[in-house]
């Protein structure tokens, strides 16, 4: 069992964006919205000064990354953030073309592509809907095992909808995102498991103890 004093409280987000206007915004926003939850806001100008804040604190973080920005920025930017094993979801965040770069977003490990021409209220409502449907991560051990496979938070609940039974339209609908967007989770699930199909997938993920619900067990001849 673990204790109280080998547990982290899943209280952060982090805004990285250089544009100090829209970024001091959010994070007053955002603190208004999530302090009586005790969900700490920081900001930070760079992903050089984000990356800092990281590695000085034991929490676990929401990224709000502007993937326009000057030095390390783009897919790059969203990859070496990812490789951080107290960054939970990584939503990218930018004013260019939604359609062109959500693709490349989710693909380089984004659990999200909001653009900035979205309200407070739905970004707010985006972080929520993350929060609520990833209560497992509210809790960190200290030492976290590596996993076998390395797949997003993201990646794992539509793993999850996939085993029980659900269509890409319907797994898009619950999730509130593109149903393109559903497919390259799926490509990239894939990928990682070394599998070929939706079956492949679950089986492989009930041995490998992915899933967070039981399902039952798939008879491996179909």
């Amino acid at each position: 069992m673990i204790s109280n004093m080998d547990v982290q409280p899943f209280q952060s987000l982090l805004i990285i964006d250089d544009h100090p206007i829209y970024r001091e915004a959010l994070v007053e926003r955002l603190t208004q919205e999530f302090q009586a939850q005790e969900i700490e806001v920081l900001g930070a100008s760079s992903a050089a000064e984000g990356l800092e804040i990281l590695d000085h604190g034991h929490k676990q973080w929401i990224i709000l990354l502007d993937i326009l920005m000057p030095g390390l920025s783009g897919v790059a930017s969203i990859k070496v953030f990812k490789t951080k094993h107290n960054v939970a979801h990584v939503i990218a965040v930018s004013g260019l073309d939604e359609n062109a770069w959500e693709p490349r977003a989710v693909a380089a490990g984004a659990t999200l592509f909001l653009s900035k021409n979205n309200t407070s209220d739905r970004i707010i409502g985006k972080i929520k809907s993350l929060l609520d449907a990833s209560p497992s991560l509210k809790v960190l051990p200290k030492e976290v095992e590596p996993q076998a496979y390395r797949l997003t938070q993201r990646q794992l609940e539509v793993l999850q909808l996939i085993a029980l039974g659900h269509p890409n339209k319907v797994i898009a609908d619950y999730l509130d995102i593109k149903e393109q967007t559903i497919k390259i989770h799926i490509n990239q699930i894939f990928k990682e498991l070394r599998v070929f199909n939706r079956t492949q997938a679950v089986l492989k993920a009930q041995k490998s103890n992915l899933l967070t619900t039981p399902i039952p067990s798939i008879p491996e001849s179909i």
